[in-house]
């Protein structure tokens, strides 16, 4: 066994449950104080003389029996952590006591996972999912302006603060979505240029565009039959329902009655008023967030309507809800199984569905950092452009999206004999063919390029400005596509000497003299091989067949050049797509994943193997799950503990 697997081995034995000695010292811990503390405060409800809910815990005495009974501990544990059991009016373990208990308790095997649970308060530590609403994102801004007000090319996500990713890696995720006085103000810029590019002043600017978006916005004008305020209150109404995602009622509409008064007491046009009333609308919290109300009760409760169409709009189209979406949640279709299945596949079919690749294809892949921070020397490569680099990103994202509108095989994104390209890549890629500016799908005759890891965009993002590093590239496949972890390097570590690079060979000597280090040893030996398959390419994606591309893997595996290293991958193709399973469903559920979530995982990838790895199964186990329709709702502040 090399050494690498004996450390990989090592670490799981430690991290795997109870060693034995862990096991001695738990076990010595329950008979000091867990034995008495149980004997004291639980006999009474279910001991030998009284078995509420037919539990006596004196069958249960012994540590062995505690062991076998994971299911049984696990409820005692969420019941003493919701403050359930003991009872309200008994005795009760109190402050230091009750948490060295919890604390012996949280030690204990987990049962297997029912997977029509999901993470609350009682039976997790820190439940990590429960953001009530969160705020669009930036991008997500973009689509619902788009959407809203018929004007695709209005742009404003410009004026917005950048989002920070959290959780799985994404910028959906509730906790980091958060705003400060400062945002507040960008918003009310974006909202008043939004406002007046829909409602200006001077109508001759108007582009044919955005005279189709006025014309849809102005419902209702003021005429004989109809007063000024109320052909502004049929506009806010109809506005309001598609800005909130939700029905409205007049109530909804006074306070934006309100601002429209305003403006017409200080002199203004009705449609200066009618501006100054919409402009509020885009900053109320109920358009900026994805509210999802609280219920009456607390607990783990089923999503509303309009809330789960909100929630499946926003992670299929990163946008608002569409008229037959809306129409679903009015009649209440979309809490069916089959009706649901049915909008996810609508909805994959629509251009909206293209946000699946420029959202989180571009996150999880990290790209949307080629082009910005990440620019090859343009001295050395001055074929690198800002156009190069919109078509380096956008071949992933067709691709993408090819694969899930097609309900093409995942495992595709490993391997496959075709891309989506322009003119610019295909120049790039040395293609004999003529295409245009759209992109359009072409064909390899070398088995080097097909999947993820023969595009330029990659390449790219995983190099330094003036070469290539099988290091970047190594970490990036074994993070990135593989879902393993890779520590930072130690601090003491120096970095390779960048002078002495001068030739692929120098840089594998100063790897090889690298990896000596036993520090350094054991992440090298799994990213070093794997970067050197993509040794192929070039800094900008371009092949180059006379490097050296041979890799060696800890196991033995050896291969050489991308072709082969993608059999590699396809070997782990299971790893592969089920990391991808869970970087979708945490960017689906808008936070980091727990241990619940792995029910949603092993569903989608039991849908995945059974229908050849394609998406769509996949997506309907993520939409369908218990977690994406549900939430937990804690006990709001100020209500009893019990």
């Amino acid at each position: 066994m090399v050494k690498t697997e004996k450390i990989a081995l090592l670490l799981w034995f430690a991290s795997s449950g109870f060693t034995a000695r862990a096991d001695e010292a738990h076990k010595k811990q329950y008979e000091a104080f867990v034995r008495p503390m149980i004997e004291n405060f639980c006999y009474k409800c279910h001991g030998p003389e009284k078995q509420k809910g037919d539990l006596n815990l004196r069958d249960h005495a012994s540590y062995d029996s505690i062991l076998k009974h994971p299911k049984l501990w696990s409820d005692v544990r969420k019941r003493v952590m919701g403050f359930e059991m003991p009872p309200e009016g008994s005795a009760a373990p109190m402050g230091g006591e009750r948490q060295k208990l919890l604390q012996w308790l949280r030690k204990l095997p987990e049962p297997q996972l029912d997977c029509e649970e999901i993470a609350s308060d009682r039976n997790t530590s820190f439940y990590r999912g429960s953001v009530m609403s969160r705020r669009l994102t930036r991008g997500e801004y973009e689509n619902t302006v788009r959407d809203l007000t018929g004007l695709p090319s209005l742009s404003v996500a410009h004026l917005l603060p950048a989002d920070a990713a959290g959780g799985e890696g994404f910028d959906t995720t509730g906790d980091t979505l958060f705003s400060t006085p400062l945002a507040v103000e960008t918003y009310l810029q974006a909202a008043e240029t939004i406002a007046r590019t829909l409602l200006p002043d001077d109508l001759s600017s108007l582009s044919p565009e955005a005279q189709s978006a006025r014309r849809q916005l102005l419902c209702a004008e003021p005429s004989d039959k109809l007063p000024p305020r109320e052909a502004a209150k049929a506009i806010l109404m109809r506005f309001l329902r598609l800005a909130f995602r939700r029905p409205v009622i007049e109530d909804d509409a006074a306070k934006f009655l309100a601002l429209y008064d305003r403006g017409a007491a200080r002199g203004d046009s009705h449609h200066a008023s009618v501006r100054l009333a919409l402009s509020g609308v885009l900053i109320a919290p109920a358009f900026l967030f994805l509210v999802e109300p609280e219920p009456a009760e607390p607990g783990v409760q089923p999503l509303g309507a309009y809330p789960l169409a909100s929630r499946l709009a926003y992670f299929l189209w990163a946008s608002m809800p569409d008229e037959e979406l809306f129409a679903a949640a009015e009649s209440r279709a979309i809490l069916e199984d089959d009706n649901l299945r049915a909008q996810i596949r609508r909805m994959l079919q629509h251009p909206r569905a293209a946000s699946l690749g420029e959202r989180f294809a571009s996150q999880w892949l990290e790209l949307d950092r080629v082009g910005g921070e990440v620019r090859p020397d343009a001295k050395k490569f001055p074929e690198f452009t800002d156009d190069l680099a919109a078509s380096m990103r956008r071949e992933v994202t067709t691709y993408f999206n090819h694969l899930i509108r097609e309900n093409r095989p995942l495992t595709e994104l490993i391997d496959s004999d075709y891309t989506f390209a322009d003119q610019r890549l295909a120049k790039l890629y040395g293609l004999e063919v003529q295409i245009g500016d759209a992109f359009e799908k072409v064909s390899f005759k070398t088995k080097d390029r097909g999947g993820l890891l023969g595009m330029a965009a990659i390449s790219t993002s995983t190099s330094f400005p003036l070469r290539t590093s099988p290091v970047l590239r190594g970490k990036w496949v074994l993070e990135v596509i593989l879902g393993e972890h890779v520590p930072p390097p130690p601090p003491d570590i120096p970095a390779l000497k960048e002078e002495a690079v001068n030739s692929a060979a120098n840089l594998r000597e100063q790897l090889a003299e690298h990896r000596k280090n036993p520090d350094c040893s054991s992440c090298h030996n799994m990213m070093d091989p794997l970067g050197f398959g993509m040794e192929s390419y070039d800094v900008l994606g371009r092949l180059r067949p006379d490097t050296d591309a041979r890799g060696t893997l800890p196991n033995g595996r050896s291969f050489n050049g991308p072709a082969e290293l993608k059999q590699v991958l396809m070997e782990r193709k299971d790893q592969v797509l089920r990391h991808l399973m869970k970087k979708l469903t945490g960017y689906a559920l808008g936070r980091e994943l727990n241990r619940f979530d792995d029910c949603i995982i092993q569903e989608a990838m039991k849908a995945m193997q059974g229908s050849d790895y394609r998406p769509l199964g996949p997506l309907d186990a993520i939409v369908l799950s218990k977690p994406f329709r549900f939430r937990f709702y804690p006990k709001s502040e100020g209500a009893k503990e019990k």
